[in-house]
């Protein structure tokens, strides 16, 4: 999935902070564009290449080949 470059929409993190954090629809719309607006400065960066929703419903960052150049041990 290295090439995903943004699969959970505004929507999508807002619904899944509606349902997280019991928040109303107006404020996890607020709290969701704050989040997207994180994740965009991270992937121009280049910490992240992007995002997604994993099996269990967590957001999961994909790390840039340099990051994890950066913090993979060295064997």
């Amino acid at each position: 999935m290295a090439d995903v470059s943004q699969s959970a929409s505004l929507s999508s993190i807002a619904a899944y902070l509606k349902l997280t954090y019991q928040y109303d629809q107006q404020t996890a719309v607020i709290e969701a564009k704050e989040v997207m607006l994180n994740l965009v400065r991270m992937r121009q960066k280049g910490f992240i290449t992007g995002w997604y929703f994993d099996d269990q419903g967590h957001l999961e960052l994909l790390p840039s080949d340099s990051i994890m150049d950066q913090i993979t041990p060295t064997k």
